[in-house]
């Protein structure tokens, strides 16, 4: 079930909606950083004290990110679906805005923990496996009290350790050759426009980040769907 679930996780990549979360994820785990840059006419006292704020906040930010992207392409991860759930983040923000804070805080504190495991915790893939699964596992049992027929209580929610190092390695090197890839095919296409080839390597970039939850995600997916 790890390999299908490596091959349905990629295939997410194939879904043009990825693309559009990927500049919403960056628009807003930078959306402090963009405010302050776009207040630079201020005072320099402002524009310090501002960008310390924008510094302190920016994670609590980086994690709505991965919270709305999450959200969004859950139906795609979970089930390959090819429409996204656009106003599943939004939905569950404006209903439930206490606990979506709390998931956002466990967020936080989990990539900052992971981030002091050896070897494991210098692994970008690793940090983006805890964020996002912490989102994953929060949906999975949404979706258990919406629908208990499923029967979703019978699956494993959390992989095995095995499972993790398989998924923190696959999704590094999956990672690491889609970005050569891309930023060769970016150079040729575009070699007399630097600015723009790096402008779209930014969010292809942050596309391949999401690499680890797409296989969770499939992972999940698979199991609900043997039920």
């Amino acid at each position: 079930m790890f390999w299908e679930a490596v091959i349905n996780g990629l295939k997410v990549l194939l879904h043009w909606q990825t693309y559009v979360i990927a500049i919403m994820y960056l628009i807003i785990s930078f959306l402090p950083i963009i405010v302050v840059m776009l207040a630079g006419n201020k005072s320099d006292d402002r524009m310090t004290k501002g960008g310390c704020l924008a510094i302190l906040i920016q994670p609590l930010f980086q994690s709505l990110g991965v919270f709305i992207s999450v959200c969004t392409l859950f139906p795609i991860m979970l089930f390959g679906r090819s429409e996204a759930a656009w106003s599943l983040p939004w939905l569950l923000i404006v209903n439930i805005p206490g606990r979506i804070l709390i998931l956002l805080i466990i967020m936080l504190v989990l990539s900052i923990a992971g981030a002091f495991i050896p070897l494991l915790g210098r692994a970008n893939s690793f940090i983006m496996f805890i964020m996002g699964g912490a989102v994953l596992v929060f949906l999975t049992k949404i979706l258990q009290n919406i629908n208990p027929e499923l029967g979703i209580r019978r699956i494993d929610i959390l992989p095995g350790f095995h499972t993790i190092i398989g998924i923190v390695i696959v999704s590094g090197v999956a990672s690491w050759l889609g970005i050569i890839a891309s930023a060769g095919a970016v150079t040729i296409l575009l070699r007399d426009n630097e600015n723009i080839s790096q402008l779209i390597m930014i969010p292809l970039g942050s596309v391949f980040g999401f690499i680890p939850i797409f296989i969770y995600g499939a992972w999940l997916g698979l199991q609900i769907q043997g039920l």
